[in-house]
């Protein structure tokens, strides 16, 4: 049922553009569900198209652009349902059948198109299943439903309804000067993001949220032989800033602001402090390319720092507190669309509680990028 979702949604958003020029297709992300190949075969897709012939400032470019995504996904969480303390093992885990809608406009301030400004809005369903891994003995524990977990943990008091409608409104600067090649990067980029999500317009939300990320990067050595690279080195450094606030942060929210969303070796959902600030620094040497330009290994060693401090998302409780993570990880590039790989990080600072005591956590990795 799922793989069908899938189907019809990828031709009903490529289908205005084999119709029309002037729209074209947008893809912008997949996701797995860990219980299923280890994420490596999508079960979630969002994608869509944009349409490219309004013009609001003459010489700027400006996108209509129409998203869409579908998918059966899991998620963990990592408080206490009845006092929002942080749980250090056997988190909520459960299924969701989720959906999700978003129409905007993006205005492009310069004709190569490096800046610009999105307002939009975005929509959403989710509906809430017991874990396809439920009375099975994972890493964090024993997977219960979820019935059984809520009375095990006493009264829901934090979570509220696991199923219904989200909306949001969205603002978004970006400014990308970074020319990347794969085997080579050099600039900046950043980008800024306002979310309003009011209690009004969603089942189970009301917050504000901040997001800024910046990323710079150089080439410090490239080898080159008849145009293909022989080996190159890289070093890229990302600062990025969440802060939520509100009466309830939906969880969609959280998956990208937690602190645990935003250093290598912890998961989504982790540590959901009010104000995150996290630092990624990577040195990357890419491999050679033996057999066409743009199929290549990555080998990359990676030092994560991130501090979160406030409350507790949604709750009364104060916490802050440091995560750090290191660690090599080894990935193949597979032209501009695909990269897989496996990473293994050193916690440093803080615990993985989908690993409980362990120090050395190993993550197979998957990306698309269209």
């Amino acid at each position: 049922m799922v793989r069908k979702c899938i189907s019809v949604c990828f031709l009903f958003f490529l289908l205005p553009s084999l119709l029309f020029a002037s729209w074209s297709f947008v893809f912008e992300s997949w996701d797995g569900h860990p219980q299923i190949a280890s994420t490596l075969v999508p079960t979630s897709v969002r994608a869509g198209t944009a349409y490219d012939k309004i013009v609001l400032f003459s010489g700027w470019q400006t996108d209509l652009l129409l998203l869409g995504g579908v998918g059966y996904l899991q998620r963990s969480l990592y408080q206490n349902p009845q006092t929002g303390a942080l749980l250090g093992s056997n988190p909520f885990i459960f299924d969701l059948l989720h959906f999700d809608w978003t129409i905007g406009l993006k205005q492009y301030f310069d004709t190569e198109r490096r800046q610009s400004l999105f307002l939009g809005y975005r929509g959403s369903y989710e509906q809430a299943f017991d874990s396809m891994a439920a009375g099975k003995t994972i890493s964090s524990g024993l997977v219960l439903d979820i019935p059984t977990w809520m009375a095990t943990y006493g009264p829901d008091a934090l979570y509220g309804p696991l199923s219904g409608v989200g909306t949001s409104i969205i603002v978004q600067y970006s400014c990308d000067r970074l020319i990347d090649t794969l085997v080579t990067s050099d600039g900046y980029s950043f980008t800024v993001s306002l979310g309003l999500g009011p209690k009004l317009l969603n089942t189970n939300a009301s917050y504000l949220s901040l997001e800024g990320s910046a990323q710079v990067a150089t080439t410090l050595h490239q080898v080159l032989e008849k145009k293909k690279n022989v080996y190159s080195i890289v070093l890229v450094d990302r600062l990025a800033f969440a802060a939520s606030y509100g009466s309830f942060v939906p969880f969609s929210v959280q998956e990208r602001t937690s602190q645990g969303s935003l250093v290598r070796g912890f998961g989504a959902y982790q540590y959901p402090r009010d104000v995150v600030l996290a630092n990624q620094l990577e040195l990357r040497v890419n491999g050679p390319e033996n057999f066409t330009k743009g199929l290549f290994p990555r080998f990359l060693f990676f030092f994560d720092l991130g501090y979160g401090f406030g409350q507790l998302m949604n709750t009364n409780v104060q916490s802050s507190g440091l995560t750090a993570s290191f660690g090599p990880a080894l990935t193949f590039v597979l032209t501009d669309y695909l990269n897989i790989g496996y990473q293994m990080a050193y916690l440093i600072a803080g615990t993985n509680a989908d690993h409980p005591g362990a120090k050395i956590v190993g993550e197979i990795q998957a990306h698309i990028r269209y």
